[in-house]
C-alpha cells in the first residue's frame, strides 16, 4: 500500500520540475510562437505545482516521509525525498514562482524578447524544484548547479548594461568555486558514508553524531559543505556582486533576493547532522554569518539606493540564518527563511512604493539620538523577562544555549527600537513598553518554535550540546550584536568626529571589497 502511495506521489513530485523545465526548452528553442501561451504553459504548471504540493504536504504530515526509488544508472540518477523540509520548500517555491511569472507577464510587456525571459525563468524554478525535492546527492549537487546556470542567463538577459554584465561575471566565478567546493564535499559523503540516498546519509551521520567520534573526511566535508552555503549565499567578502544585479530586470531581483540566495541556507540545513560534527565547521557560520549581517545591516542604512539597499538587507538576512544555523536553531532558520522569502518578493515588486516611503521617512529616522543609559537599562529589563518567561514556561536556557543567544539578540533588538525615539533621561513609560514587547517577543519566540518543531519534525537536525570552543563563539556574537546596538545609540552623537565620517564612508562603499573583487578580474597593465 505504501509503495504504491510513494510511485504515485513521485510521479507527482516529478511532473512539477520537469513539466516547467520542458516548457522552458520548448521556449527556449522557440518552437512556440506566441508569448501568451508561453506565458500560459508556465503559469499552469505552477499554479498546478502548488496545488500538488498542498496534497503532497497533506499526505506526507499525515504518513511520514517519503522516498522514490532512483531513476538512472546506480547511484546517479533522479529519485525525490519528499519529507517535511521538502514539503515546505516545494510549497514556498511553487507559490513564489507562480507570482513572479505573473509579474513577469505585466513587467515585461512589450519586450521582444519576452518569450527567451520566460524560458530561463522556467529553467530556473524547476532546478530549484529539483534541488529542494532531491532524495540523492548527486541530483541535489546538479539541481545546485543548474539553478547558478540557469540564474546567469537572466543576470544577463540585457546584455547593453555593463553592470549587469560585470556582476554576472562575478556571480559566476564565485559560484563555479561553490560548485567544486560541494562537489568535493558530495565526493567525501559519498566515500565515507557508502551512500548517495540523503536519508541513509542522514541515518548514518546521526550515528556517528551520537558516538561523538567524526573522521577527518567528514569534518572537511562539512568544512566545505559551509563554504559553498557561504558563497551561494552571498556572504562577506563575496558579496560584492549582489550589490550590482539592480540593473537586472525586477522580477530577476525578486526571483534571486526572496529564493535563490536561500539555497545556501537550505544546503546547511539538509545536511545539518554532517555539521553538526564539526566545531569548526559551526563556528565558521557563526563567525561568516555573525559578521555579514552586523556588516550588511549597517552598510544599509548608509545607502541612498533603494534597490542597493534592500541588497544589504538580504544579505544581512542571510547572514544571520547562517549564523542560527551555527546556534543550531535549525527550525527557527526555516520559518525566517520562508518570512523573509515573502518580505523580500514583496519589497522589490513593490520598490517604486519603497522609494517614496524612503523619501518621506528616511531622512527623519536618522535624526534620532538614543539615550546609551536608557538602552542598557531597557536591555535589562528585556533579559530579564526572557529568563521570567522561560523559567514559567519550565524551559532550561542553560541546556539551550543555541536558542538562548538568539533569542537574547532579538531582545536587544527589542531594547534598541524601543529606545531610539527617547533621548532624555531613563523613562519608565520606555520600560514598559520595552517589558511588553519583551513578553511579547519571548512568547512568540516560544509558539514559533513549538510550531516549527512539530511542522518540521525529524526532517532537520537536533542541535547537540555545544563543546567549549563553539560556546565561546555564541557568546562573543552576542556580546558583538549587543556591541552593535550600544554604538549605533552613541553614533549620531558621534557623528560629526573625523573617525566616524571615515566609517560611514568606509560602510557605504561596503569595506571596498567589491573594489578589491573588480581588481582582480581586471588588473592593470604594466606599462613596458
Amino acid at each position: 500500500m505504501k509503495s504504491a502511495m510513494v510511485h504515485d506521489l513521485a510521479l507527482i513530485g516529478y511532473l512539477a520540475p520537469l513539466a516547467l523545465a520542458a516548457v522552458a526548452l520548448v521556449v527556449v528553442f522557440n518552437l512556440v510562437r506566441s508569448v501568451e501561451l508561453s506565458f500560459q504553459l508556465g503559469r499552469g504548471i505552477m499554479i498546478g505545482s502548488f496545488v500538488l504540493s498542498l496534497y503532497v504536504g497533506a499526505v506526507v504530515f499525515g504518513s511520514g516521509p517519503l522516498v522514490s526509488p532512483v531513476l538512472g544508472i546506480g547511484d546517479i540518477g533522479i529519485s525525490l525525498r519528499l519529507d517535511a523540509l521538502s514539503v515546505v520548500m516545494f510549497w514556498l517555491v511553487t507559490f513564489l514562482g507562480t507570482l513572479l511569472i505573473q509579474f513577469s507577464r505585466n513587467y515585461l510587456e512589450g519586450d521582444p524578447r519576452q518569450k527567451l525571459f520566460f524560458g530561463y525563468l522556467y529553467l530556473t524554478i524547476s532546478a530549484v524544484l529539483l534541488m529542494v525535492l532531491s532524495g540523492n546527492l548527486w541530483q541535489l549537487v546538479s539541481a545546485w548547479i543548474a539553478t547558478s546556470l540557469a540564474l546567469h542567463g537572466l543576470l544577463v538577459f540585457y546584455p547593453d548594461r555593463p553592470r549587469a554584465i560585470r556582476a554576472a561575471r562575478k556571480k559566476y566565478i564565485i559560484a563555479r568555486i561553490g560548485d567544486l567546493c560541494l562537489i568535493v564535499a558530495g565526493v567525501l559523503i559519498a566515500r565515507i558514508f557508502g551512500a548517495t540516498d540523503l536519508g541513509m546519509i542522514h541515518a548514518a551521520a546521526s550515528t556517528v553524531l551520537a558516538e561523538g567520534q567524526a573522521p577527518g573526511g567528514m569534518i572537511v566535508a562539512a568544512i566545505l559543505v559551509v563554504v559553498a552555503a557561504s558563497l551561494k549565499s552571498a556572504m562577506f567578502p563575496v558579496h560584492g556582486w549582489l550589490l550590482e544585479v539592480m540593473e537586472t530586470p525586477t522580477p530577476v531581483s525578486a526571483l534571486l533576493h526572496a529564493g535563490l540566495l536561500n539555497a545556501g541556507i537550505f544546503l546547511v540545513v539538509r545536511f545539518g547532522e554532517l555539521v553538526f560534527l564539526s566545531s569548526h565547521a559551526l563556528i565558521l557560520l557563526i563567525a561568516i554569518g555573525g559578521f555579514t549581517a552586523i556588516l550588511a545591516s549597517s552598510a544599509m542604512i548608509t545607502q541612498s539606493s533603494v534597490k542597493v539597499s534592500l541588497a544589504y538587507s538580504s544579505m544581512a538576512h542571510m547572514g544571520f540564518m547562517l549564523m542560527l544555523c551555527g546556534f543550531g536553531a535549525h527550525t527557527v532558520v526555516i520559518m525566517h527563511l520562508i518570512a523573509h522569502s515573502f518580505y523580500k518578493a514583496h519589497a522589490f515588486l513593490s520598490s517604486g512604493s519603497a522609494i517614496e516611503y524612503a523619501q518621506n521617512t528616511g531622512t527623519q529616522q536618522l535624526k534620532t539620538v538614543p539615550n546609551p543609559l536608557n538602552l542598557l537599562v531597557n536591555l535589562a529589563a528585556a533579559l530579564a523577562i526572557f529568563l521570567t518567561v522561560a523559567t514559567m514556561l519550565g524551559i532550561d536556557v542553560t541546556k539551550r544555549p543555541g536558542e538562548t543567544a538568539m533569542i537574547s539578540i532579538f531582545m536587544i533588538a527589542v531594547a534598541y527600537l524601543l529606545v531610539k525615539g527617547n533621548t532624555g533621561t531613563v523613562s519608565m513609560s520606555v520600560i514598559g513598553r520595552t517589558a511588553l514587547m519583551a513578553t511579547l517577543v519571548t512568547a512568540a519566540f516560544f509558539a514559533l518554535e513549538l510550531v516549527a518543531a512539530a511542522l518540521l519534525g525529524s526532517a532537520v537536525a537536533v542541535f547537540p550540546p555545544p563543546d567549549t570552543p563553539t560556546l565561546i563563539a555564541i557568546v562573543l556574537a552576542v556580546v558583538a550584536f549587543g556591541g552593535v546596538a550600544l554604538l549605533s545609540a552613541l553614533l549620531p552623537a558621534l557623528a560629526q568626529r573625523p573617525a566616524w565620517r571615515a566609517l560611514y564612508v568606509h560602510l557605504k562603499h561596503g569595506c571596498y571589497t567589491n573594489a578589491l573583487f573588480d581588481r582582480f578580474l581586471q588588473p592593470s597593465r604594466k606599462t613596458r
